[in-house]
C-alpha cells in the first residue's frame, strides 16, 4: 500500500523517459567517461613501452623459437610412432604373383595346353588303390611331421617349402581323378575360363569321395603350418616360402569353390556336412595365417591374407 502511495497510480515502476521519434537530441549533452577513468580501464599498461623492454621481447622470441621447435619434434616422434603401429598403402598391394610355377615353367605352360578331358569313373579296384594310395600320402606326411618335431629330425621336413610341395603333388593326384587336370596350378593361371556346372552338363559323375581327402588335406596343412619358423629364414627364402603358401591356399580354395559349384564332371556337389567342416577349417586358417606374420615381424601381405579361402567362405555362407 506504501508502494502504491509513492509512486500514485500503480506497482508497477516508472518507465525512464525515452526521446520520440522526431525529437533532436543533443549530442553535446550527453555525459562522457572522463580520461582519467578510461586510462584506469586500461588491462596492461606495459604492453606497450618505448623501447625499455627489448630484451623481454627478444627473450619472448626465443622461447616461441624453442616452443615451435620443440612442437616439430614432437610431432616427428608422433609420425615415427604412427608408422611404427600403422601400415602403409603399399603394405595392402599384390606382393605375389600367383601365375608363377611352384617347379617349372615348362612342367605349366604344358599343363596348361591340355584342355580338360572328359574323364570316367574309376573301377572299383582303381577307387581301392587310390584310397590306399592317399591314406598312405597321409601316414608319410604326418610321419615327417612327427619326427620333424624331435624324434628324428633329419627324416622330418627341413622347411615349410617341402611340406607344401609334398601336399600339392597329392592334391594334384587327387584333383586328376576328378577333372582330369594334371596339374592344379592351371586353376590359377591367366586366360583360364572361369569353370560353371552348366559346363559339365550331361558328363559322367567321378565322384566316389575323393572330396574327403581334399578336406583332410586343408586341415592337416591347417595344422602343420604354423610348426615352421620364418624368422630363421633370409629375406629370399622367406618370400619363396610365403609365395608357395599363399598359392596353396589359393588352389584349394580355388578346388571347393567349383566344388561347391557343382562345376566338375557329373556337377556333383558338396554336401552340406562338407561344407559346414569347411568353412570352419577356411575361418580358422583365415586366422592363424596372420598370426603367423605377426609372430615373425613379417609387414604387408594383406591382399593375399584376404585372399584365403575368399571364394569358399562366400559360397559356404
Amino acid at each position: 500500500m506504501a508502494y502504491r502511495e509513492m509512486n500514485g497510480t500503480g506497482s508497477t515502476p516508472r518507465t525512464p523517459e525515452h526521446a520520440g521519434p522526431d525529437q533532436d537530441i543533443h549530442m553535446k549533452e550527453v555525459k562522457r567517461i572522463p580520461e582519467q577513468e578510461m586510462l584506469d580501464l586500461e588491462l596492461n599498461p606495459d604492453l606497450e613501452s618505448d623501447g625499455g623492454d627489448e630484451g623481454e621481447v627478444g627473450q619472448e622470441e626465443e622461447d616461441s623459437k624453442g616452443h615451435t621447435a620443440g612442437t616439430q619434434s614432437s610431432k616427428r616422434t608422433l609420425d615415427d610412432s604412427i608408422d611404427e603401429v600403422f601400415d602403409h598403402s603399399a603394405d595392402f598391394q599384390p606382393r605375389i604373383n600367383v601365375h608363377s610355377p611352384f617347379a617349372s615353367t615348362e612342367q605349366l605352360s604344358q599343363a596348361g595346353q591340355r584342355p580338360t578331358q572328359s574323364r570316367r569313373r574309376l573301377s572299383s579296384s582303381q577307387q581301392s588303390k587310390f584310397v590306399s594310395y592317399c591314406d598312405e600320402q597321409l601316414m608319410y606326411v604326418q610321419r615327417k611331421m612327427v619326427q620333424n618335431r624331435g624324434l628324428n629330425v633329419n627324416q622330418g621336413y627341413a622347411s615349410l617349402v617341402d611340406l607344401i610341395l609334398d601336399l600339392k603333388k597329392l592334391v594334384d593326384f587327387i584333383w586328376f581323378s576328378i577333372d582330369g587336370c594334371s596339374n592344379t596350378e592351371v586353376l590359377l593361371g591367366q586366360g583360364i575360363e572361369r569353370r560353371v556346372a552348366e559346363d559339365y552338363e550331361g558328363t559322367q559323375n567321378t565322384n566316389f569321395g575323393q572330396s574327403y581327402y581334399l578336406i583332410r588335406i586343408s586341415d592337416d596343412f591347417l595344422d602343420y603350418m604354423d610348426k615352421f619358423s620364418l624368422e630363421e629364414l633370409d629375406d629370399e627364402s622367406r618370400r619363396s616360402t610365403l609365395s608357395r603358401l599363399f598359392k596353396m591356399l589359393l588352389i584349394l580354395d580355388k578346388i571347393f569353390a567349383r566344388l561347391i559349384d557343382g562345376a566338375v564332371p557329373g556337377q556333383y556337389k558338396l554336401s552340406g556336412t562338407d561344407k559346414v567342416r569347411l568353412s570352419g577349417i577356411a575361418e580358422r586358417t583365415r586366422v592363424k595365417v596372420p598370426n603367423m606374420l605377426e609372430r615373425a615381424h613379417i609387414r604387408g601381405y594383406h591382399y593375399e591374407v584376404t585372399k584365403i579361402y575368399e571364394e569358399t567362405l562366400d559360397r559356404c555362407g
